[in-house]
């Protein structure tokens, strides 16, 4: 498989003999909530509180260049509380900041626009950017790219799916805030012959995507340690082929790819979170690693695809990238800091970024660091994942020009067939 294609196929997860990694960190402990106090990026990581309500606003000037992993760390977090802040009722990507974090109802980034709701069959106009609820339905098999190799909503990078222990597949999505949005419906890039044309797409600053993984929550899962939503899924048949129907379930969160593109930084800026039980087992409920696996099809981390392995089996999922020192301390405080809620039982697995981003001689910017993998959407690349050059391939339908770091694109619907060509 060619980058581009491999890349592709990383799009569709959000669309990556060993044994347990021991860089986990331990399960975060139930704690009580601390005083308020506000934090910025240069100042000590022990300061944080999310009772102040100023975190709910979305940070839209990240560190310099060349600060380090600790500051892009927290900025990481920053981004991650204030799209996780609960969303003003029929406001679209605004925070409640009179609202506590954690408190029922939808969040900032649940609010912004899904593909779903941007390439409409028969590429017709979205409408303006406050029409629609969000996401409510996980399932884009009808509107995914025809030269993809597996349906867009359960595909996993390389190809192939990832199963939890529970026999469920995991499903993804994809949304966009208003600056994004905006600028897709003005050039009409919805519009797949419009886009396939495009002479040159560059999105603005400001401009964000957010990538998520949910798995389906049952009853051996502690409901409160994810952040859940209640929508319809996909149902497959036991090849993985999807059967036409839905039904409903509730869901939790299980890996977070935040992608913004500020001032400065043309390639964008990029952090990736995870649910803190994905791979560990200490709690005793791994969602993708199981201590006691029998059989056939035990080697982690090997793409179905590759293996055989069969829709209805739990894959096995380790971590093969350790997360940095610099990342596990600034996890640890923000995890405290926002204990009672749900989001403790989350973790920044690494931020990326561009050290040398305005740098015409060097296009790509340098990614630091160069390799970030979620084991719930790079499951089975995660030796050489990068988000950064990953998306660096990406381009429009027909591959006249690159597409900005954004595979959206291979959603857009032709006005003829109302399908993704």
């Amino acid at each position: 498989m060619n980058k581009i294609m491999l890349c592709m196929a990383v799009l569709l997860a959000g669309v990556s003999g060993c044994s347990q990694s021991d860089s986990e960190l331990p399960p975060p402990q139930k704690k009580t909530k601390n005083e308020a106090t506000k934090v910025s990026v240069n100042q000590q990581v022990s300061k944080i509180n999310i009772i102040d309500s100023s975190l709910c606003i979305f940070p839209e000037s990240p560190p310099s260049a060349k600060a380090s992993t600790s500051d892009f760390a927290v900025y990481a977090w920053q981004q991650f509380v204030a799209l996780n802040w609960p969303a003003q009722t029929g406001q679209r990507g605004v925070a409640n900041c009179s609202m506590n974090l954690g408190s029922p109802g939808q969040t900032v980034w649940e609010s912004f626009k899904t593909t779903d709701e941007i390439f409409l069959p028969g590429a017709i106009d979205p409408g303006p950017w406050r029409d629609g609820t969000g996401q409510s339905v996980l399932r884009y098999a009808a509107k995914a790219n025809a030269g993809l190799p597996v349906e867009e909503s359960i595909a996993q990078a390389v190809g192939g799916w990832l199963i939890d222990q529970n026999n469920n597949p995991t499903y993804y999505s994809i949304a966009v805030n208003k600056t994004s949005y905006n600028y897709v419906r003005s050039h009409q890039f919805y519009n797949e012959q419009v886009v396939s044309q495009a002479e040159n797409v560059s999105f603005p600053n400001d401009a964000l995507e957010i990538k998520a993984a949910w798995k389906i929550i049952q009853s051996d899962d502690d409901a409160s340690r994810f952040l859940t939503m209640s929508v319809q899924v996909e149902v497959f048949d036991d090849t993985g082929k999807p059967t036409g129907t839905t039904r409903a379930a509730t869901v939790g969160l299980v890996g977070f790819h935040i992608i913004y593109k500020p001032a400065g930084f043309p390639q964008w800026v990029w952090a990736t979170f995870e649910q803190v039980d994905n791979v560990n087992t200490s709690t005793g409920h791994a969602s993708y690693y199981s201590a006691n696996c029998s059989g056939e099809y035990c080697d982690p981390n090997i793409s179905p695809k590759k293996s055989g392995q069969p829709f209805t089996k739990p894959n096995q999922i380790t971590r093969v990238t350790p997360l940095q020192d610099a990342v596990k301390t600034v996890n640890a405080e923000w995890q405290s800091n926002v204990a009672g809620t749900p989001f403790e039982y989350y973790q920044l697995i690494s931020p990326q970024w561009p050290v040398d981003p305005l740098n015409p001689g060097n296009p790509q910017g340098t990614p630091t660091p160069g390799v970030v993998a979620n084991v719930t959407m790079e499951s089975y690349i995660q030796p050489t994942s990068s988000c950064m050059d990953c998306h660096s391939t990406a381009r429009v339908p027909g591959d006249k020009v690159k597409s900005n770091y954004s595979f959206i694109f291979l959603f857009a619907q032709s006005p003829v067939s109302g399908g993704a060509k």
